[in-house]
């Protein structure tokens, strides 16, 4: 079979998939955590969601801090490079809200807006809800795109695993 036939690449398609189904099901519940009133609860919140949406994509692609530790010293430390050249705060990282942070900065992102939206009665709500959906989209979005590129320069990586994202 062919490198590029598309059987071959039928299991990247699938976790492709399920990453992008498990970050839009996360990503409204992000937006449904944001409207709501209370100002600050939010941040709590989607910080625990978007940490563990991340580390289930990780774990997905290989690319968690413990699957990393078990490859050979050498894929390893290919793995860490590339994931510096790319500027991923998160492949092979423990995920902590330090981490999020740093990576939304390097989006550009700024919560203070999405965090003013809420003093506004329901259009800022409604804002609030949205920016947050669209925030940890884009984050999630880009996590799995950094791990498609990795994937795709080292295929020697093992095999990914579908069914941790479900």
């Amino acid at each position: 079979m062919l490198p590029g036939s598309r059987d071959a690449r039928a299991p990247d398609d699938a976790l492709l998939r399920h990453c992008r189904r498990l970050v839009r099901r996360q990503a409204l519940k992000a937006a449904g955590v944001s409207a709501l009133p209370v100002v600050g609860v939010d941040l709590f919140v989607n910080a625990q969601l978007l940490a563990g949406t991340i580390e289930r994509i990780s774990v997905a692609h290989g690319l968690s801090r413990e699957q990393i530790e078990r490859l050979p010293p050498a894929l390893r430390t290919r793995v860490d490079d590339l994931a510096l050249e790319m500027g991923s705060y998160l492949i092979g990282r423990l995920v902590t809200q330090a981490a999020l942070l740093a990576a939304l900065r390097a989006l550009g992102l700024r919560l203070s807006a999405q965090q003013a939206a809420k003093f506004a009665p329901v259009a800022g709500q409604v804002a609030s809800a949205a920016l947050s959906g669209w925030m940890f989209k884009r984050l999630c979005d880009r996590h799995i795109e950094q791990c498609r590129r990795v994937r795709e320069v080292l295929p020697q990586l093992p095999a990914p695993v579908v069914d941790a994202v479900a």
